[in-house]
C-alpha cells in the first residue's frame, strides 16, 4: 500500500466519522424535539400577585419542540416535582393565562404589590374622579386614557375659564381596588355619591402637573381605543374660542338686508 492510498483511506475514515457524529447529533436533536416533557401549566388564570399553589397548576406533556425556554419542565415526574418545590408559593408578577407554561421569570418570592406594575422610569399617581368624569366608571386597568382639565383664572384682569389637554396616552394601573382587567367588578363607587380612585402611570413631570391640576381645577378622562397611540395637537379652549364662531354666525344671520331703489318708468 503506497502513501497516497494510505492518506486517502485516512481521509475517508475521518469523513465517515464526521458524518457519523453529524447524523448522531441530528438524530438526538430530532428525538429531543418529539420526546414529550412534563411541564407545569396554569390550570386557570393566575392574577398578578397570586401565589403559585397546587390548585392553580397542573402537569401537562408537551413535545420538547414546543416547550418554552426556561419553562418549569422535566423528562420525569420526579424531576418536575423537585422543581415545583423550589417555586411553590411564589407570586406571579404578571397575569398568567389558563394553559400558559409557568416561567420562573414571571414569579417572585416577594409579593410584587402595586410597585410590580410601575413601568420603568414612570411613577404611579392616584386621582379622584366623579364617575361621570371617568367615562361613567367604565375604565379598567390596562386601558389608556387622556386627561383634560378645566380651570378658572384671571387673564388681563378678567375672569376666564379655560380647558386644556393635560396629558395623553396614560396607562391605567388600577381602578379602586381592581388591579387587573379580569378582576370581579366591584360596586360602583358613584352609586352613593362617592368618588372613583383611578391610578395612572405618568412621568415625574406629569405627576407634578396633575397633582396641581387636581387641586386647582376639575379633571375629566377620555378613554382611548385599544392600540391607539396617536398624539393630538389641540389648542386650549375658553368661552371666547368656543362661542366666538357661533356669535359671528348669528350676527351674519341677522345682518340687515341691502336697501335698493325701485325705479318706475313711464306708465309702468
Amino acid at each position: 500500500m503506497n502513501r497516497q492510498t494510505l492518506v486517502a483511506l485516512l481521509l475517508a475514515a475521518v469523513a465517515a466519522l464526521l458524518v457519523y457524529y453529524y447524523l448522531s447529533e441530528k438524530e438526538a436533536a430530532v428525538k429531543a424535539d418529539v420526546t414529550p416533557l412534563k411541564v407545569l401549566v396554569a390550570k386557570k388564570p393566575i392574577g398578578r400577585g397570586a401565589a403559585l399553589t397546587g390548585d392553580r397548576i397542573l402537569v401537562d406533556e408537551i413535545p420538547g419542540a414546543y416547550v418554552m425556554p426556561g419553562a418549569i419542565a422535566s423528562p420525569t415526574r420526579e424531576g418536575l416535582l423537585a422543581q415545583w418545590k423550589a417555586y411553590k408559593g411564589q407570586f406571579a408578577v404578571v397575569p398568567i393565562a389558563k394553559g400558559e407554561q409557568i416561567l420562573p421569570n414571571k414569579l417572585s418570592k416577594i409579593l410584587p404589590g402595586f410597585a410590580g406594575v410601575v413601568p420603568e422610569g414612570m411613577r404611579i399617581i392616584a386621582l379622584g374622579f366623579d364617575p361621570a368624569a371617568a367615562v361613567g366608571g367604565h375604565i379598567k386597568p390596562g386601558n389608556h386614557v387622556d386627561l383634560i382639565g378645566t380651570f378658572e383664572h384671571q387673564f388681563r384682569g378678567e375672569k376666564r375659564i379655560t380647558t386644556v389637554l393635560l396629558a395623553q396616552n396614560l396607562l391605567v394601573t388600577s381602578v379602586g381596588s381592581e388591579t387587573t382587567a379580569d378582576a370581579p367588578k366591584s360596586a360602583e363607587a358613584g352609586a352613593s355619591g362617592g368618588s372613583l380612585t383611578i391610578s395612572l402611570a405618568v412621568s415625574p413631570e406629569d405627576a407634578l402637573r396633575l397633582s396641581l391640576a387636581e387641586s386647582e381645577g376639575s379633571l375629566k378622562i377620555m378613554l382611548r381605543s385599544v392600540g391607539d397611540e396617536n398624539v393630538a395637537d389641540l389648542s386650549e379652549q375658553n368661552l371666547k374660542t368656543l362661542l366666538g364662531p357661533l356669535l359671528r354666525a348669528k350676527q351674519d344671520d341677522i345682518a340687515p338686508a341691502k336697501r335698493g331703489v325701485q325705479i318706475i318708468r313711464g306708465l309702468q
